[in-house]
């Protein structure tokens, strides 16, 4: 039963990535330069890499290194940088989680989702980069897939490009600062969408303007909300 079990979550696992790479592929185009902000052991980072084959990550937890340098090993195009991202160059404390994927540096997430099975127990220090400084360095990415736990605003705050496509995390608890977010591209000619739950489709049939979007993310459930909010720059 055990075997039977394992094969059917392979079978799944496979049909979600399919799904995966056929959403994905509406958004990114061969050759495309993309960023992934928050890799953590590189999923995201392989749906790119199926498209785009020129991905660059940025995980600087420890414990998926290992990961992605086995990735790195079987994709030439592929890199990875041991940098978390904000809003300047510094040393911060990155709080380690019970699962990896929730690692952060925002105290204001850690103390909003702390519960009995999800907690932070320890921490390292890490380099951060910001986003200014990574475009400069390795050029401006056609796609950017930021996934920081709460970290999202600090990351957008400062940056001084246009970059055509970027998804970020969003959940009910800090939806200030997702309207924060929004609002950083109010003098932008920016179009937004956004998918629930890991849901590879887009909730909206078309694509809105700033005002718009802030309307539908205020109306939504708080409570178990988890989301992705798109931002396009259509030129």
């Amino acid at each position: 039963m055990k075997l039977v079990n394992k094969i059917y979550k392979i079978i799944f696992a496979k049909k979600i990535k399919k799904r995966e790479i056929k959403f994905y592929s509406n958004i990114i185009s061969n050759g495309d330069l993309c960023f992934d902000i928050g890799a953590n052991i590189g999923a995201k980072s392989k749906i790119m890499l199926n498209i785009s084959e020129n991905v660059i990550a940025f995980e600087p937890q420890k414990s998926c290194h290992l990961h992605l340098e086995k990735l790195k090993q079987k994709n030439v195009n592929f890199n990875y940088l041991p940098y978390a991202v904000g809003a300047k160059n510094e040393i911060k404390k990155l709080y380690l989680g019970n699962y990896s994927e929730i690692a952060s540096l925002s105290k204001k997430f850690i103390k909003n989702y702390t519960t009995e099975k999800v907690y932070w127990k320890d921490y390292e220090f890490v380099e951060v980069k910001s986003f200014n400084h990574l475009i400069e360095t390795y050029g401006l990415p056609k796609y950017c897939k930021i996934d920081v736990e709460g970290y999202e605003f600090e990351i957008l705050s400062n940056l001084n490009y246009q970059i055509p496509i970027i998804e970020f995390e969003f959940t009910g608890k800090l939806i200030a600062d997702t309207l924060k977010i929004i609002d950083l591209f109010k003098n932008q000619n920016i179009d937004f969408n956004y998918t629930l739950n890991e849901n590879q489709n887009f909730h909206l049939k078309k694509w809105i303007k700033n005002t718009e979007i802030k309307e539908i993310i205020k109306g939504l459930p708080i409570k178990n909300l988890h989301g992705n909010l798109f931002c396009k720059n259509p030129e």
